[in-house]
């Protein structure tokens, strides 16, 4: 009796489609999660700048200002950017600089002026902007926290607990004495009115991220201990 002979081209085949399935699900899933943000260069105003430029540069000697213009058809908020910048541009005792970031359709960008008038520690501004690509639009708070599935309760949560964490820490390096300046009177030298005060939302990376101005010496001399980062409050991520 003759064994019936199988052919290697029924197994060949099969496994060749499986290969090539799991090769076109991996090259989806790559540009599902990078943050290729060039499907939105046509909108761009000036095909030879990025999303966001330096249009205007000042230096006024100690200290360099660099004005943000965004390359979208957003006059608004380039409107917006002169008018918080306006008061500071000829003088000679601030720095102005930005960030921008692109993660999948939202633009964000912050723009920071420390300003070194007072003769205690230099005083931090903030003003941010978060731009749906897609529709060239300013995307509101709200929306901003919709997207993220976080509650003003929570951003204002989180950024309480991050106070409390820079006050036991200095109180660990025994940089604040807590006899005699306990965490509600570490807090109130910052200098506002509510942790909600001067909320200003970005986007980084996937993170929801807030920066926020606060006073960062007083007569505890903690000046020293905060860095540039410690004004970005990770949210989400």
């Amino acid at each position: 009796m003759k064994k019936k002979k199988t052919s290697k081209n029924k197994y060949l085949i099969p496994i060749i489609m499986g290969i090539l399935t799991i090769i076109f699900i991996c090259i989806g899933m790559f540009y599902m999660l990078k943050d290729d943000d060039s499907s939105y260069n046509e909108k761009l105003i000036n095909q030879d700048y990025d999303y966001v430029f330096t249009y205007k540069e000042i230096n006024t000697g100690r200290f360099t200002k660099q004005i943000p213009h965004i390359n979208l058809d957003i006059s608004s908020v380039n409107e917006e950017i002169d008018n918080f910048t306006a008061n500071y541009l000829n003088k000679d005792d601030n720095i102005i600089s930005y960030e921008y970031a692109v993660t999948n359709n939202i633009l964000s960008v912050v723009v920071r002026i420390i300003s070194f008038a007072s003769n205690k520690a230099p005083i931090n501004y903030f003003k941010s902007f978060n731009i749906n690509l897609d529709t060239i639009e300013v995307i509101s708070n709200k929306d901003l926290l919709s997207a993220f599935k976080a509650t003003e309760e929570f951003v204002q949560e989180k950024i309480e607990e991050q106070f409390k964490d820079y006050y036991y820490d200095l109180v660990f390096k025994e940089e604040i004495d807590e006899t005699k300046c306990n965490l509600e009177c570490f807090i109130e030298r910052r200098g506002f009115l509510g942790y909600m005060q001067d909320v200003n939302y970005y986007v980084d990376d996937g993170k929801l991220i807030v920066y926020k101005p606060f006073i960062i010496n007083s007569s505890l001399w903690e000046y020293e201990y905060f860095k540039d980062e410690d004004f970005a409050f990770v949210i989400v991520g």
